[in-house]
C-alpha cells in the first residue's frame, strides 16, 4: 500500500509541475532567435501559453521575398469556435538577428 501511495504522490507532483511551469517558462524558452521559437513566442503572446509548447510546426516549401519562410502551425485554440487552428505563418530574419512573424489562415 505504501508503494502505491508514493507512486500516486509522485504522479500528482509531476502533473502539478507540468501545469504550473509552461506559463512561467514560456517567456524564457521562446525567444525570437529561431523561426520555430519565434512562432511559439507569437502563440504565447496571443495568450496561449500551453499551446505554445504543444503546437506542431511544419516547414513549408514556399519562400516569400517580403515575409520570409512559410510554416504551417497546427495548435488548439480554445477561443475559436472550431477549436483546431491551422495557421499559415511566415518567419523572416530581421537585422536585429531576431525573427519577425506574420500569421494568417491562408486562402
Amino acid at each position: 500500500m505504501k508503494k502505491k501511495k508514493k507512486v500516486l504522490i509522485i504522479s500528482l507532483l509531476i502533473v502539478v509541475v507540468l501545469m504550473i511551469f509552461p506559463p512561467i517558462l514560456a517567456p524564457v524558452v521562446h525567444k525570437a532567435d529561431s523561426p520555430r521559437s519565434a512562432l511559439r513566442e507569437a502563440i504565447y503572446k496571443d495568450g496561449h501559453s500551453y499551446q505554445s509548447f504543444l503546437a506542431f510546426i511544419k516547414k513549408g516549401d514556399y519562400q516569400d521575398q517580403e515575409y520570409g519562410q512559410q510554416y504551417h502551425v497546427y495548435w488548439y485554440n480554445y477561443n475559436s469556435p472550431t477549436g483546431d487552428t491551422a495557421t499559415i505563418c511566415y518567419a523572416k530574419l530581421k537585422e536585429s538577428e531576431e525573427y519577425e512573424v506574420a500569421c494568417g489562415t491562408g486562402p
